[in-house]
C-alpha cells in the first residue's frame, strides 16, 4: 500500500501571509512575557491557521500552541505553590525559569523561521 502523503499546492501569496501570521506569533509571544493577553491572541491565531498552512509552518504554529499550554501549566503550578507558604520561594524561581524559557523558545522559533526552516520536534518541549 502506498504511504505517499500529497499536501495541496498553495500560492507564493499565502504561504507568505503564513510565515508573516507565523513570525506575527512569536512576536506576540514575547511581548506576552510581559503581557499576558497578548500570548492568548498567539495561540487563537496558531490554532487557526494551523490546519491550512505548509507542513513546515504548522511545526511552527504546534510549536507555538504547545509552549502556550506547557507555560499555562507552569504558572498555574507555581502559583499554587506561591500560595503556601513553604513552597513559595520555588514558586518564584518557576516564574522565573517559565520566563526565560518562554523567551529563549519564541526567540529559537522566530530565528528558524526567519531562516525558512520548519521546527524539527514541535511537541518537544525543549528548544
Amino acid at each position: 500500500m502506498n504511504q505517499t502523503i500529497y499536501e495541496p499546492t498553495s500560492t507564493p501569496a499565502a504561504d507568505r501571509d503564513d510565515r508573516l501570521l507565523a513570525g506575527l506569533n512569536y512576536a506576540l509571544l514575547l511581548v506576552g512575557n510581559i503581557i499576558g493577553v497578548s500570548s492568548l491572541v498567539a495561540v487563537i491565531i496558531a490554532y487557526a491557521r494551523r490546519d491550512g498552512s505548509p507542513h513546515w509552518l504548522q511545526s511552527h504554529f504546534t510549536y507555538q500552541i504547545k509552549s502556550f499550554w506547557a507555560a499555562i501549566v507552569g504558572i498555574v503550578a507555581c502559583t499554587v505553590m506561591v500560595l503556601t507558604v513553604i513552597l513559595a520561594p520555588f514558586g518564584l524561581i518557576g516564574f522565573a525559569l517559565i520566563w526565560l524559557w518562554m523567551l529563549a523558545r519564541s526567540i529559537v522559533g522566530l530565528v528558524r523561521l526567519v531562516d525558512g526552516r520548519g521546527h524539527p520536534d514541535p511537541h518537544g518541549m525543549w528548544m
